[in-house]
């Protein structure tokens, strides 16, 4: 009976008919005090009527008969930011993160209560985590809609601060990032540039200018990986004189004379644990993580950490097969 009980109330609440979904579950309740589920079917249905003290008193019941489903957390926080707590909506979602450091939408609203709070820089940093979160779970959507909003609220300059700041498109975005090479923020510019790829690693445009920065700081071995695919992918598009634009440039990387390209004695060698790294193991991991130099080094890095003295290979292969069984 309570089953059924419980069944009809889902079915009402499904129909918007949220008055009943109550009553149904108010019987589950009454005759099974412990059912966990309708605590928080009732108190979904509470919320969607804006009894938001109803709905937290549901969801609280919820948490006392189980401390561990981040569900009822999470809802109890979004409940709280709705209510105007903002310190109590904060602790309900790092409690869903302490339960799963993986839930995306914990950071995203993280990000959003301490942007209410004015702890800009808090902010920022969950955003990027949502943003870095959703783009594993290939949900570009929110990835990209979290990097725009953690773009906007760094800190400005002067004149931009005397402008209004619209919502940040990619085009812009990418703009951005030329536009702080152009000013002399390199490092700037290719962490912008990163975190474009990142999100669309088909954006051929993107490659180009991260290799034009980069071979502005000096690092001709990644700029001309970076023109390499940016070529590859103008070809893709049928765009032969962008494609032979980016050729062009990997000659002229190459051409001793540049007067801004290091000595080759001036690059420190990385340390190499043991056996040796085949190019083509490198440019597969390389590739796989869109030519971003700091994600492959930070997997590999990971890896070392974690299986101590094994072959660099090794490394470098383990991370590969990681990420393809990870993408299946």
């Amino acid at each position: 009976m309570d089953q059924s009980f419980y069944q009809q109330g889902i079915a009402e609440a499904d129909a918007h008919d949220y008055q009943r979904a109550i009553q149904s579950f108010d019987q589950v309740i009454a005759a099974q005090p412990d059912f966990t589920e309708a605590y928080y079917q009732r108190g979904l249905a509470r919320f969607k009527l804006n009894d938001l003290t109803g709905a937290i008193a549901d969801y609280t019941a919820a948490v006392w008969l189980d401390a561990n489903h981040t569900r009822f957390y999470f809802a109890r926080s979004l409940t709280y930011l709705n209510q105007g707590d903002l310190q109590a909506a904060i602790a309900d979602a790092e409690q869903v993160i302490r339960l799963d450091a993986n839930h995306a939408g914990a950071y995203n609203l993280l990000g959003n209560l301490w942007q209410r709070k004015d702890q800009i820089g808090k902010a920022i940093v969950h955003y990027k985590k949502a943003a870095e979160l959703y783009l594993a779970q290939k949900d570009t959507v929110n990835c990209r809609r979290c990097m725009a909003i953690a773009q906007q609220l760094k800190p400005k300059s002067p004149d931009q601060l005397a402008q209004s700041v619209a919502p940040i498109e990619m085009g812009e975005f990418l703009q951005q990032a030329i536009t702080k090479a152009q000013r002399g923020d390199l490092g700037g510019a290719v962490e912008d540039l990163d975190w474009a790829i990142q999100i669309d690693p088909q954006d051929a445009n993107a490659y180009a200018a991260r290799g034009r920065v980069l071979e502005k700081m000096g690092d001709t071995y990644y700029a001309s990986e970076n023109y390499q695919l940016a070529a590859r992918l103008f070809a893709q598009r049928g765009d032969a004189v962008m494609q032979q634009s980016m050729l062009n440039a990997v000659q002229q990387i190459k051409r001793p004379e540049r007067h801004y390209a290091p000595a080759p004695v001036s690059r420190p060698k990385p340390p190499v644990s043991s056996g040796r790294i085949s190019p083509q193991v490198q440019d597969k991991l390389r590739q796989l993580v869109g030519y971003d130099r700091r994600i492959a080094s930070d997997l590999v890095e990971q890896l070392k950490l974690k299986n101590p003295g094994m072959s660099e290979d090794w490394y470098w292969e383990k991370a590969i097969y990681d990420l393809e069984r990870d993408r299946r």
